[in-house]
C-alpha cells in the first residue's frame, strides 16, 4: 500500500472502519447514526467503493482527512482483505496524530492480538491465498496485533450487564467530550507546515503512553513557532484528557504576572472557575498537585525567561503519564536549563514554500499574472525564507500594481518594515549592553567570517568575554556558528541590526560609530567629512548595482583617528589611500587599487589583512616584520608576483591561492606555530622550500591544481601534520630524499588523499614507515597495479579508498582493522583478490563495509534471495551485529542503502546517500556492510519498536532506482483513469500501483543476502529465517 501523509486540514471527525456483512446493518449502522445525531461529521463508506482486494485512494483519503478512526473488530473482520488493508492505513495515520479507537464488537481482544479463534481461521486462508505476498500477510498480522493493544471498548457476547444502545452512548459520549474543545485558528495560509508538523510529531512520541516528555520549538523572531505549535495541538489533543495553549507568555507574564497565567492554566485543565492565588508558589504547588494523575497536551509559547518554566512545568513528572508540554522559545539556552533534551529549530521556508505563501497573502489566490514573477522573485530572496516578512509584505501589497511593488521593494531595502522590524527586535532589547555591541558588529560587518577571525577582531575590542556573547546571540537565534566554522546569521536579523545602527545619527552620517549605507560611506569618503566618532565602516554594494568607479579623496581617513575596521566588497574606487589610521585592525578591500600599502602606515595593531583580487603585486613590510606582531590572517590573490620570508609568529591563516604568477612559495625564516591549516590552489609552484617544515603547527595541507613535481619525504614526518590532501592536475609527482636516514623517521600523519595523480607502483616505495598511523587512506582514480603486502602492517589503517583504479590487479595484504573499504570499478581485480575480500573472518571480526566488483555471496551468508526483500525474526534482542549483501551496478559516487521495517515500521537513517539513476550503470558489484554501523534516528535502539517475549520480524528491502521514475509517470496515469479506479476497474498494473511496491528491475538488484553474527552466550534459537507465526508454537512462547 503506497504511504500516507496526514493532511493539516480535516475533512471528517470520525472514520468507521467494519465489515459489512457483520455489523452495516446492526451495530456499525447504529453508531453511525448516533454520531450524527450529535453533529460529529462522520464517514462510512458506501458498497461501491468496496470492489476489489486492495483498499482504494477515496477510503485512504478520507482515512487522512479523519480526526478519529474507530475500528469494529467483529468476527468476520479479518475475513476481508479489504478490512486489513483499510486497518494497515489507519495505524500508519497513527503514528501521524490519528487517534484510533478499537471496537472490540463480540470478539476476544486476545484473538485479535495472537490471530486465533475466527482471526486465526482467516489469516490461514489468507495464508493459502497470498501465499506469494509474504509482505501483505505480515503487514496485516502486525496491524491486528497493534490495534489489539491499543485502549479501546469491549462489547462482549451475550453480554447481560449492558445494552447496545448504552454501550453505543458511552462511545459516542467519549467522542463529543472530545470534540467540545475546540480548534485553535492556525493561520490563514499554512504553507510548508505539514513537514515541520511530522518532525515535531516524532519527538513527541504520542504513542509512548507512560512517559511524559516536554519538547522544545525553537528558532529566530518571525519563523512561525507558534503557528507550528498552533497546528500541532490541533493534530494531536484529541489524545488528552484536557489541553491548554498558553499564549504569548513572555507578553503576559510581563503585563499580568505568573500567577495570572497560572490560573488560566488550572481553570483550562481543571474544568474550575475563579481560581485565586496569592504567589507563582502556591500556583506551582497546585499544579503539581492537581495535575500529576491527568493527560494533559499543555504548550507555553513565546517563553523568554526561567522563571516562567519554574512557575508553570518544573517537572515532568508534574503532570500524568502520557502528559506532552510543548515549549517555543527564542532562546535555546532556556531549554537547555530546563533539561529539555528533545528540541525542534524551526527552519527558513524554501523558495517554492516562500513564493506561495508570498502569492496567497498578497493576491489571495494561487495563480497569478506572469508580469509580477519577477519582482516576486525578488521579494522571496529579499525575505530570506522569513514567514513574517512574506506575510507582512504581501498583505501590504495586496492588490497594488507591479510599479507599486517595485517602488516598495527599494524602500524596503533601504528602510526595512517597522511592523518586521518591532518584532525581531524583540530579541535584540533583551541583550545586555555590550552583548547589543557585539551583535551590531557581526550585523554590520562580519556576517559570513570565520568564528577565529570574529573571536580575534572581537576579543581585540572586548577583551575575553567575547565567547560569552558569542554564545548568548546563538542562544537567543540571533546569530549562529555554521558546520563550515562561519558566524552566519538570518538578512532580516542582519537589516534589523542595520537600520538600529542607522537610527542612531541618521542626518549626520559622518558621526556614526558603523558607517554602512554606501551613499553615506561614497559621500563621507568624497567630501572628507568623517569624524573620530567612526570606528567601522562597511562598503558592500550589491551584486547587482551598475559598477561605477568611486571617485574619492585619498587623505579621507585621516580624519577618523579611531577606525579599527575597514571593509570594502563588490566596490571599484579610482586611486589608493595616502593614509591608514594606526589604530586599524581589520583591511578587508576587495580589488585594492594600489600595488602597494601607504608607505606610511604601521601596522602595528592590523589582525585581518584581506587584499583577495588587488592590484598589489609585492607585499613588504617598509621595516621590521615584527610590526605585525598581532596578525592573524593574510589573504592575496591574483597579481601577486613576489613575497618576501616570513616569520610571523602570530600568523594562523595564509591564503596564497589563485596567486597565479606567484612562482615559488616563501620562505619560512622561523618557526612559525599558529598556521594550522593551508590550502593552496591554482598555483604554478612545483615544490616547496625546505624551510616549509618550519610549519610546526601545520595539521591540514591541501593541495589542489599547483603543478606539483617533486614533494619533500620529510613533509610526512612534519610533528603535527595529521591530514595531506593533493588533487587534480598535479600530475605524477614524485618523493624526494632529503636526508639520509629519512626513511627511518616514521610518519604522523592520519590522513592522506591523494586523487587522480597518475600514481604507480613506485609510490609505495617510500614503505609503511610513512603511512604507520594513518587511518584513512584515500587514492582515487590513480594508475597503480598492487595493494603491497606491508599493508598488512598499517595497524591504524580503517578506511581504504581506490575506486577507479581501473589497473589495480592484486591485494597482497589487507590491514588487520580495515573497517571500510571502497573498490568501486576496479575491474582488473583478480578473482583471488575478490576471495579474500570475502572472507567471513574479516567482516565478522570488525569489517562495516566493503564494496568491489564481484557478483558472489559467500556460502557463509545465512540467507540469500534473487528478489528485493529479504526477511528474518528475532524475540528478546536484536542481533549486534547484522551483514547485508547486495549485488547490483554501480558506477556513481555513492552506494545504495535498503530500507528497513520492524513489524512494519519503517526505521529511518540519520542520513545516508543512495545512488541516482545515472550511477546505477555497468559493472555489478558487491556490497556487504554491518546494519547496526549505520545510524539510525532511533539511535539503533531496535528492541523499542520491537513486541517483549514474542517474535518480530525484521524486513531488509531494497527499492529500485526506477522508482522515482515510474512513480512521476503514475501520476498521470492515475490521474487519466481516476474515474475507473474508483468504480473498482483496475488492471494487475494498476493494483501495484496502488500497493506503493514495484517489484525491482532483475536488471538493478542481481541478489541480496544477510547473516548474523552470534554473540557469545546470545540464543541460536531467538533466530529464525522461517516464518515463526507458521507453527502453533509462535504466539505460545514462555520466556
Amino acid at each position: 500500500m503506497a504511504a500516507t501523509t496526514r493532511s493539516l486540514a480535516y475533512n471528517y471527525d470520525v472514520f468507521l472502519s467494519f465489515t459489512g456483512q457483520d455489523t452495516r446493518q446492526g451495530f456499525t449502522g447504529y453508531l453511525y447514526k448516533a454520531l450524527c445525531d450529535r453533529g460529529i461529521y462522520t464517514f462510512i463508506d458506501d458498497q461501491e467503493l468496496r470492489r476489489g482486494d486492495e483498499i482504494k485512494p477515496a477510503l485512504s483519503n478520507a482515512i487522512q482527512e479523519s480526526r478519529i478512526a474507530i475500528t469494529v473488530l467483529s468476527q468476520n473482520y479479518a475475513s476481508s482483505s479489504f478490512c486489513l488493508d483499510e486497518l494497515v492505513t489507519i495505524l500508519h495515520c497513527k503514528s501521524q496524530g490519528l487517534l484510533v479507537i478499537p471496537v472490540f464488537y463480540k470478539v476476544d481482544p486476545s484473538h485479535v492480538r495472537h490471530q486465533k479463534g475466527s482471526y486465526g481461521e482467516a489469516m490461514a486462508k489468507h495464508q493459502k491465498r497470498f501465499k506469494a505476498n509474504k509482505e501483505k500477510l505480515q503487514k496485516w498480522r502486525m496491524a491486528l496485533h497493534q490495534v489489539a493493544d491499543l485502549s479501546g471498548y469491549h462489547f462482549k457476547d451475550g453480554n447481560r450487564d449492558s445494552y447496545e444502545y448504552e454501550f453505543i452512548g458511552s462511545i459516542v459520549e467519549e467522542i463529543s467530550r472530545k470534540f467540545s474543545r475546540a480548534s485553535l485558528h492556525v493561520a490563514d495560509y499554512p504553507v510548508g507546515l505539514e513537514s515541520e508538523v511530522t518532525e515535531v510529531m516524532k519527538l513527541l512520541d504520542v504513542g509512548s503512553h507512560d512517559v511524559v516528555h516536554i519538547i522544545g520549538i525553537h528558532g529566530m523572531g518571525g519563523l512561525g513557532k507558534t503557528t507550528l505549535a498552533l497546528a500541532v495541538h490541533n493534530f494531536i489533543a484529541l489524545h488528552f484528557d484536557e489541553s491548554c495553549f498558553l499564549q504569548n507568555v513572555r507578553e503576559e507574564s510581563n503585563k499580568h504576572g505568573l500567577k495570572h497565567l497560572q490560573s488560566i492554566l488550572l481553570s483550562k485543565l481543571l474544568g474550575e472557575k475563579d481560581i485565586t492565588l496569592t504567589s507563582w508558589q502556591e500556583g506551582a504547588s497546585m499544579i503539581q498537585h492537581r495535575l500529576q494523575r491527568k493527560k494533559v497536551l499543555l504548550i507555553l509559547d513565546d517563553v523568554d525567561k526561567r522563571q516562567q518554566l519554574k512557575a508553570i512545568v518544573g517537572r515532568p513528572d508534574w503532570f500524568g503519564p502520557g502528559s506532552r508540554v510543548i515549549i517555543t522559545t527564542r532562546d535555546k539556552h532556556l531549554l537547555k536549563y530546563h533539561e529539555v533534551e528533545r528540541t525542534y529549530e524551526v527552519k527558513v521556508l524554501n523558495q517554492s514554500a516562500a513564493l506561495q505563501l508570498l502569492t496567497w497573502n498578497a493576491f489571495k489566490r494561487e495563480k497569478i499574472d506572469p508580469s509580477y514573477e519577477d519582482v516576486l522573485n525578488r521579494v522571496v530572496t529579499y525575505a530570506s525564507g522569513l514567514p513574517l516578512a512574506l506575510e507582512v509584505i504581501g498583505s501590504n501589497l495586496f492588490e497594488k500594481t507591479v510599479a507599486e511593488w517595485e517602488s516598495a521593494m527599494e524602500h524596503y531595502k533601504r528602510i526595512p518594515s517597522d511592523e518586521i522590524q518591532e518584532i525581531l527586535k524583540v530579541s535584540f532589547d533583551a541583550l545586555g549592553e555590550e552583548q547589543k555591541n557585539v551583535f551590531l558588529d557581526i550585523a554590520c560587518c562580519f556576517k559570513g567570517y570565520e568564528w577565529t577571525e570574529v573571536d580575534n577582531i572581537l576579543r581585540d575590542l572586548y577583551g575575553n568575554c567575547t565567547k560569552h556573547h558569542i554564545g548568548v546571540l546563538v542562544e537567543k537565534s540571533l546569530v549562529k556558528v555554521s558546520c563550515c566554522d562561519t558566524v552566519e546569521m538570518h538578512d532580516m536579523i542582519q537589516d534589523m541590526g542595520r537600520e538600529i545602527e542607522r537610527q542612531r545619527s541618521p542626518e549626520e552620517p559622518g558621526k556614526c560609530k558603523r558607517l554602512l549605507l554606501p551613499k553615506d560611506i561614497i559621500q563621507v569618503l568624497k567630501d572628507n567629512t568623517g569624524t573620530s566618532k567612526i570606528e567601522i565602516i562597511c562598503l558592500d554594494f550589491s551584486i547587482s548595482d551598475k559598477e561605477e568607479t568611486v571617485e574619492w579623496n585619498e587623505n579621507a581617513f585621516m580624519k577618523m583617528k579611531n577606525l579599527k575596521i575597514l571593509i570594502i566588497r563588490n566596490c571599484k574606487f579610482s586611486k589608493g589611500p595616502n593614509y591608514f589610521p594606526e589604530g586599524l585592525r581589520v583591511l578587508e578591500w576587495h580589488r585594492y587599487p594600489s600595488n602597494c600599502l601607504p608607505s606610511n602606515f604601521d601596522p602595528i595593531n592590523l589582525v585581518i589583512c584581506k587584499l583577495p583580487d588587488s592590484s598589489i603585486t609585492s607585499f613588504e613590510f617598509h621595516g621590521s616584520s615584527k610590526k605585525l606582531g598581532h596578525l592573524t590572517v593574510l589573504n592575496f590573490d591574483r597579481k601577486l608576483t613576489s613575497f618576501p620570508p616570513l616569520n610571523l609568529t602570530s600568523l594562523e591563516t595564509l591564503n596564497l591561492g589563485g596567486c597565479s604568477s606567484l612562482e615559488y612559495f616563501p620562505e619560512i625564516l622561523g618557526e612559525m606555530k599558529n598556521i594550522t591549516v593551508l590550502a593552496l590552489h591554482d598555483l604554478p609552484i612545483k615544490e616547496l622550500p625546505f624551510s616549509f617544515q618550519n610549519l610546526i603547527g601545520l595539521l591540514f595541507l591541501w593541495l589542489d591544481s599547483c603543478g606539483i613535481v617533486q614533494l619533500r619525504c620529510s613533509l610526512a614526518t612534519m610533528p603535527k601534520l595529521c591530514e595531506f590532501c593533493i588533487t587534480d592536475s598535479c600530475n605524477r609527482w614524485q618523493w624526494v630524499e632529503s636526508e639520509e636516514g629519512e626513511e627511518k623517521v616514521v610518519g604522523s600523519i592520519l590522513s592522506f588523499e591523494a586523487t587522480d595523480c597518475n600514481l604507480c607502483d613506485d609510490f609505495f616505495f617510500i614503505g609503511s614507515k610513512r603511512f604507520a598511523h594513518v587511518g584513512y587512506l584515500n587514492l582515487p582514480g590513480n594508475n597503480f597495479t598492487i595493494l603491497p603486502e606491508f599493508f598488512k602492517e598499517l595497524q591504524f589503517l580503517t578506511t581504504l579508498v581506490v575506486h577507479d583504479c581501473k589497473h589495480l590487479q592484486e591485494i597482497r595484504g589487507l590491514p588487520p582493522n580495515l573497517k571500510h573499504f571502497d573498490a568501486r570499478n576496479c575491474a582488473s581485480l583478480t578473482s583471488s583478490s575478490k576471495s579474500m575480500l570475502l572472507n567471513q573472518e574479516l567482516h565478522e571480526a570488525g569489517g562495516i563495509e566493503f564494496v568491489f566488483p564481484g557478483t558472489s555471496i559467500p556460502e557463509w551468508f545465512d540467507q540469500q534471495s534473487s528478489g528485493h526483500s529479504i526477511s528474518f525474526w528475532f524475540r528478546n534482542k536484536f542481533p549486534a551485529k547484522l551483514l547485508c549483501l547486495h549485488i547490483a551496478p554501480s558506477t556513481g559516487s555513492f552506494i545504495r542503502y535498503p530500507e528497513v521495517f520492524i513489524n512494519g515500521k519503517f526505521q529511518e537513517f540519520e542520513s545516508h546517500e543512495t545512488d541516482d539513476t545515472e550511477s546505477m550503470l555497468g559493472l555489478d558489484h558487491t556490497h556487504i556492510f554491518d546494519l547496526q554501523a549505520y545510524a539510525f534516528k532511533n539511535n539503533n535502539q531496535f528492541e523499542e519498536v520491537a513486541w517483549e517475549k514474542e517474535w518480530n520480524h525484521v524486513e531488509v528491502t531494497y527499492q529500485s532506482v526506477l522508482d522515482d521514475e515510474e512513480e512521476e509517470s503514475e501520476e498521470g496515469v492515475l490521474d487519466d483513469e481516476e474515474e475507473e479506479s474508483e468504480e473498482g476497474v483496475l488492471d494487475d498494473e494498476e493494483e501495484e500501483r496502488e500497493e506503493g511496491v514495484l517489484e525491482l528491475e532483475s536488471s538493478v538488484i542481481k541478489a541480496i543476502g544477510i547473516h548474523i553474527v552470534r554473540e557469545e552466550g546470545s540464543m541460536e534459537e531467538d533466530i529464525r529465517f522461517d516464518d515463526p507465526y507458521l507453527s502453533s508454537s509462535a504466539s505460545d512462547y514462555k520466556p
